[in-house]
C-alpha cells in the first residue's frame, strides 16, 4: 500500500479541458477528462456530479446546463487497493445560438454579402475569429465564393462557431475531382472543358496518386503517397520539421495514396486525412497522415505523421462521402483474409466502424492488387455498389458489395467470374448510373491487354456472356479507369501521350459509347498505369444551367428537369418549348410532357431569376413505343413444338422462360410447357417496349423421324414422311405431299398432322456425296480413208469402274476407227455414276505433195511441176521469178506448169511458189498459205 501510494505520489492530478455546455449540433463534443500519464491504476470510476458515470481511463461526458459540479474519480490498482480523487469543475454557458443564420446562399456576380451571427444584438464581452483569413470583426463582408465560418467566443471561454457556403450565381461549384496529377509528370484541369493538360505536375510514379481541390477547383496539394506537393507545386513542410519523414506509400502500389477530409462540426473543411498503402510486396501497412490547410499562408502543412491504421493490408482504397451529414467513409482490405476495413471520418474524429469478412480471401500477391471502387448512390435506395477486383492467375475476378453511406453497413452481393489471367484484370469504374461497370486487363506474356463494359442490370449469368470488347491491344498495356468531372470515364494506356476515353458510358454498343483511344492529349506528358483515387463523389459530374430529360417513348411521359442556376436563390422560372408545338412555364424545375410521334424534337428551356436569364436548347430524341402485343393466350396443343410470334414490328426482340433469354428473335419455337414472355424494344437503351405472356402447354405427340439421306451430284432423291397416322403434310419446300423429290443437297423440313390434331416434326439433312469427274472432249476426229483410229481417254478423277456401252469396254480409254456417239459410264466408290459422251466424225486433214525440182529437157520425163492433193477446196499456185513477177499461176491442182514463161522456156535455177487452200472438212479454218521453192533444171 504504501509502494502503491508513493507510485502515486508522483503523478498529477486528472486535466479537464472544454468545459463548456457542448454544442447541440456537435454530438461528439463534450468535457474531456484526462488521466496523468504516470498514473499506475488499473480501472477508474468516474461520477461527473450529474448523475452521469463512466469506467474508461480518459472520458468525454457532455453536461447538460451549465452551473458547478463535484467530479470524482476512484482509481483501483493492481494489488486491489484504491484511491479517489475529487474536484470542483466549473461548467460555463455557450453563447447564444446564430440568429437567422444560412448554411448556403448566393449571391449574384458583383455583388457582396455581410455575414452577421447576430444581426439582431450580439451578446455582450464576445470576441470573434473569422476563417478562412482570421478576421476578427463581428461581421464580415464577402464578395466571391467559398466556405467561411465564424467562430464566437464569450469571456468564460466558451465558444460556437457555424460555416456559411456562399455561391456566386453561374460560377462553377463541386470541383473538389477537377485536379488530376498522375503518370509521368502528367495532369489535367476539368475546371475546363475539354480538359487541358497540366504540365508542370511533379508526380511521376507508375501507379497511385491523389489530389484534392476546393469547391471552385482551385488546386489544394496532391501526392504519390510518398510526397505532398502543395498547389504550388512545392514540397509541403510537416509542422515539426525535426521529425518530418516520407509517407509510407509506395510508387508500385495500385492505389498508393486517398486524400478524404476531415469534417469539422460546423466549420469549413480544412484538415484532410493522407491515406497511404504500400507495396504490396513489402509491409503491407495502412496509414494515415494529416494536412492542415489553415497553416503555412493557407498552402498547408502535415500536422501528423504516418499513423497505422491495419497491417497486412493490400493495395486497396476506396472513399465516398456521406452528403446527408457531410462525413466520410473510407475502406481497405485485409491481407491473407476475406476482412474489410470501414473508417468513418466524423467531426469526433477518424474511427474504424466495423471490420466485416465477406467474400473471396485476399490470400495471394496477385489478390492483394487491383483497384476498389464506389459507384454513386442509388437514387431511390442510398446504397452504393462496391467492386473489388481480385486478379489471376489463374482466374479473375469482380466482387460486388453493396454499401449504406448512411450507416455504413457492407453486405456482400455477387462474384463475377472474368476468366483466366493473363490478361490481368487491374482497373474498374463504373458509369454515372451504376448499371455498366467497365474493366481494364492487363496483357502479358503473349496476351493482349482489353477493355470490357459488362451490363449490371443483365441475370447474373449473362452479366459475362454478354460483355462488349471496347478495345485490345497486343502491344500497349492497359491500366487504372477513373470517371471525371466532364461525365466521362478515363483510361491509363502505358507510356502513351493520351488517356482512352469513354464518351458515353452509359449506351450499349462500341459505337454508341464513343470510344477514342487517344481520347485527351496530355501536353507532351506521358501517362503510366495509374490515375488519382479520389472521394468518389468528388469525381461525379456537376450539374448546372441546362436540363436533363429521362423517358423518350411515344406515348408515355418524358420527364423534363431543369439543373440549378444560382441554387439556392428563389423565384426561379423556367419556360418550356418541347418542339412539337407545345410548351409549358413553371416556378418548379421539373415537368413532363408526353410526345405521340417519334423523331428529333428541338427543346429550348428558358430560366431566369434575380441574378440571370439563361436560355439552353438541346435534341431530345423520341422513339416509336412498340404496338401492344397480342400473343396467343393459354395455349395447349399437342405436338413437338409451338411458333410463337410476338406479330409487332421492333428494333429488338427477346423472348424470357425461366429467368433466361431463350431468343433474340421475332419468332421462336417453343418446345416444353411453361411460361413464356415476349419482350420487342426500341431504342439505343431498351426503353420503348412492348410485352406479353403466355402459357404454352404441350402434350406430347405420336413419335415421328426422318433419317438423313444423301445423294449423288446431278441428281435427285425422294424424301418420305413416313407413319401411318399421319394424313397431312407440309414441307419448308411449301409441297404438301407424303413425298418430295428434291434435286438440290441441304436442309429439309416436314410438319406432319395425324387426324386428332396431333402435330409433330422433324429436319432432315440432304448431304451431297461427289460423282466422278470425266473431261471427254466434245468431238474426236479420224479419218477413214486413211485408216485413221483414235483413243478416247476421259482422263477420270475419282473412278474405280469405266464402262463404254457401244463397244462393251471396261477399260479406262477404247480405240476407235468408226464414226458415231461413244459414252462411258463412270463410277466411283461412293456409288454415284458419271455419265459422258463424244462424237467421233470422219474428218481428214488437207494434204499436199509439191515436188521441189522438174525436168523440162524434152526427154519425155518430169517434163512438168505436177502438184498432188486431198481433202482440200479453193486451191490455187502462183510461180514467181526472182524480180517477183508472177509467171505461173492456176486454181485447179489440174494444171502444170511446163517450166516456161509467155511461151519461152525458163532459165534453169529456183523459183518461189505460194500455194493457198482451205481445209474441205474444217470450214470454219483460216486459209492455209504454203511457202516454197522449186528448181527447174534443163
Amino acid at each position: 500500500m504504501l509502494f502503491l501510494g508513493a507510485g502515486f505520489a508522483n503523478a498529477q492530478p486528472f486535466t479537464v479541458k472544454e468545459t463548456c455546455v457542448p454544442s447541440p449540433a456537435c454530438a461528439e463534443d463534450g468535457t474531456v477528462f484526462t488521466e496523468d500519464a504516470n498514473s499506475k491504476a488499473t480501472a477508474w470510476a468516474w461520477d461527473f456530479g450529474d448523475g452521469g458515470k463512466d469506467n474508461v481511463r480518459n472520458p468525454l461526458h457532455s453536461y447538460k446546463t451549465a452551473g458547478p459540479y463535484t467530479v470524482t474519480v476512484t482509481r483501483t490498482f493492481v494489488d486491489g487497493s484504491t484511491t479517489t480523487e475529487t474536484q470542483q469543475v466549473t461548467i460555463g454557458e455557450l453563447p447564444p445560438a446564430f440568429q437567422k443564420w444560412k448554411s448556403d446562399t448566393t449571391i449574384c456576380p458583383n455583388t457582396s454579402l455581410v455575414l452577421n451571427p447576430y444581426p439582431e444584438g450580439a451578446p455582450e464581452g464576445a470576441t470573434y475569429i473569422w476563417y478562412p483569413k482570421g478576421e476578427t470583426t463581428p461581421t464580415l463582408e464577402v464578395d466571391s465564393s467559398g466556405c467561411y465560418s465564424v467562430e464566437v467566443i464569450m469571456p468564460n471561454g466558451c465558444k460556437i462557431q457555424d460555416r456559411v457556403n456562399v455561391k456566386i450565381c453561374m460560377q462553377p461549384e463541386n470541383q473538389e475531382g477537377a485536379k488530376w496529377f498522375f503518370g509521368g509528370n502528367a495532369g489535367l484541369d476539368f475546371s475546363n472543358s475539354p480538359p487541358t493538360p497540366i504540365t508542370d505536375g511533379k508526380v511521376n510514379t507508375p501507379e497511385g496518386t491523389s489530389s484534392i481541390a476546393n469547391s471552385k477547383g482551385i488546386l489544394l496539394f496532391y501526392s504519390d503517397g510518398i510526397t505532398i506537393w502543395d498547389k504550388d507545386g512545392g514540397v509541403m513542410p510537416c509542422i515539426d520539421p525535426a521529425n518530418c519523414k516520407p509517407l509510407l506509400g509506395n510508387k508500385n502500389s495500385t492505389q498508393s495514396v486517398l486524400i478524404v477530409p476531415q469534417p469539422t462540426c460546423r466549420g469549413c473543411e480544412y484538415l484532410f486525412n493522407v491515406f497511404t498503402t504500400s507495396d504490396i510486396n513489402g509491409e503491407k501497412l495502412l496509414t494515415v497522415s494529416v494536412v492542415d490547410m489553415r497553416r503555412n499562408g493557407g498552402k498547408g502543412a502535415i500536422v501528423e505523421q504516418n499513423t497505422t491504421l491495419q497491417q497486412p493490408t493490400t493495395e486497396r482504397l476506396a472513399a465516398v462521402q456521406n452528403k446527408r451529414d457531410s462525413t466520410y467513409w473510407v475502406i481497405s482490405h485485409d491481407y491473407g483474409t476475406n476482412k474489410f476495413h470501414i473508417f468513418h471520418a466524423t467531426t469526433g474524429g477518424l474511427t474504424e466502424t466495423s471490420a466485416p469478412e465477406l467474400g473471396m480471401a485476399h490470400d495471394s500477391l496477385n489478390k492483394g492488387e487491383g483497384y476498389m471502387k464506389f459507384s454513386a448512390a442509388d437514387s431511390t435506395s442510398g446504397d452504393r455498389r462496391l467492386a473489388v477486383v481480385i486478379p489471376g492467375p489463374p482466374t479473375n475476378y469482380v466482387e460486388l458489395f453493396k454499401f449504406n453511406d448512411s450507416t455504413g453497413v457492407l453486405t456482400y452481393d455477387k462474384t463475377i467470374k472474368l476468366g483466366p489471367a493473363p490478361p490481368k484484370a487491374y482497373g474498374i469504374e463504373f458509369s454515372p448510373s451504376g448499371e455498366k461497370m467497365y474493366v481494364s486487363f492487363q496483357g502479358e506474356n503473349g496476351t493482349k491487354s482489353y477493355l470490357k463494359q459488362y451490363d449490371l442490370t443483365f441475370s447474373d449469368s449473362l452479366i459475362v456472356e454478354s460483355a462488349i470488347v471496347i478495345d485490345s491491344s497486343a502491344t500497349q498495356k492497359f491500366g487504372a479507369l477513373q470517371i471525371a468531372p466532364d461525365g466521362k470515364i478515363y483510361m491509363a494506356i502505358d507510356g502513351s501521350d493520351y488517356l482512352a476515353s469513354i464518351g458515353e458510358p452509359e449506351r450499349n454498343s462500341v459505337s454508341a459509347i464513343e470510344y477514342k483511344r487517344n481520347g485527351v492529349n496530355l501536353g507532351g506528358k506521358k501517362s503510366q498505369l495509374g490515375l488519382p483515387s479520389m472521394v468518389q463523389d468528388f469525381t461525379q459530374e456537376a450539374s448546372g444551367p441546362g436540363f436533363s430529360a429521362d423517358g423518350f417513348c411515344t406515348g408515355e411521359p418524358t420527364n423534363f428537369e431543369a439543373g440549378p442556376i444560382c441554387d439556392p436563390l428563389k423565384d426561379n422560372m423556367y419556360v418550356w418549348d418541347f418542339g412539337d408545338k407545345s410548351g409549358g412555364t413553371s416556378k418548379e424545375p421539373k415537368i413532363s410532357h408526353t410526345y405521340t410521334q417519334p423523331g428529333r424534337y428541338l427543346v429550348s428551356l428558358s430560366q431566369s431569376n434575380a441574378c440571370t436569364s439563361i436560355v439552353t436548347k438541346d435534341t431530345v430524341v423520341i422513339y416509336e413505343t412498340p404496338p401492344a402485343m397480342n400473343l396467343r393466350p393459354n395455349i395447349d396443343t399437342c405436338g413437338a413444338y409451338v411458333q410463337l410470334d410476338m406479330g409487332i414490328p421492333a428494333e429488338i426482340y427477346e423472348w424470357y422462360n425461366r429467368g433466361r433469354i431463350i431468343g433474340r428473335g421475332k419468332t421462336i419455337r417453343v418446345t416444353t410447357t411453361g411460361r413464356y414472355i415476349a419482350v420487342a424494344y426500341n431504342g439505343p437503351d431498351r426503353d420503348c417496349f412492348s410485352i406479353d405472356t403466355t402459357e404454352v402447354t404441350l402434350r406430347k405427340p405420336p413419335p415421328f423421324e426422318m433419317r438423313d439421306t444423301t445423294m449423288c451430284r446431278d441428281s435427285s432423291v425422294v424424301l418420305l414422311a413416313t407413319g401411318l397416322s399421319w394424313n397431312e403434310w407440309l414441307w419448308n419446300t411449301g409441297e404438301t405431299t407424303q413425298s418430295i423429290t428434291v434435286k438440290q443437297p441441304g436442309t429439309y423440313f416436314v410438319q406432319v398432322k395425324n387426324r386428332l390434331n396431333c402435330y409433330n416434326a422433324d429436319t432432315i439433312q440432304v448431304k451431297e456425296l461427289p460423282s466422278p469427274i470425266l473431261r471427254l472432249a466434245p468431238e474426236y476426229y479420224i479419218c477413214i480413208p486413211d485408216g485413221g483410229q483414235i483413243t478416247l481417254d476421259p482422263k477420270g478423277i475419282g473412278v474405280v469402274h469405266y464402262e463404254w456401252p457401244q463397244s462393251g469396254d471396261t477399260t479406262a480409254t477404247i480405240t476407235v476407227d468408226k464414226e458415231g456417239v461413244y459414252t462411258v459410264l463412270a463410277t466411283n466408290k461412293e456409288g454415284c455414276v458419271a455419265q459422258q459422251s463424244t462424237k467421233v466424225v470422219d474428218q481428214c486433214e488437207p494434204r499436199f505433195f509439191i515436188p521441189d525440182a522438174f525436168t523440162p529437157d524434152g526427154d519425155g520425163k518430169n517434163e512438168s511441176l505436177d502438184v498432188f492433193g486431198a481433202y482440200y477446196t479453193n486451191y490455187s499456185i502462183k510461180i514467181y521469178n526472182r524480180w517477183g513477177e508472177v509467171i505461173y499461176a492456176t486454181n485447179t491442182i489440174e494444171g502444170r506448169w511446163d517450166g516456161t514463161y509467155k511461151g519461152a522456156k525458163v532459165q534453169p535455177g529456183v523459183y518461189p511458189y505460194i500455194v493457198s487452200y482451205e481445209a474441205q472438212y474444217f470450214p470454219e479454218r483460216n486459209p492455209v498459205v504454203l511457202r516454197g521453192s522449186v528448181m527447174v533444171i534443163r
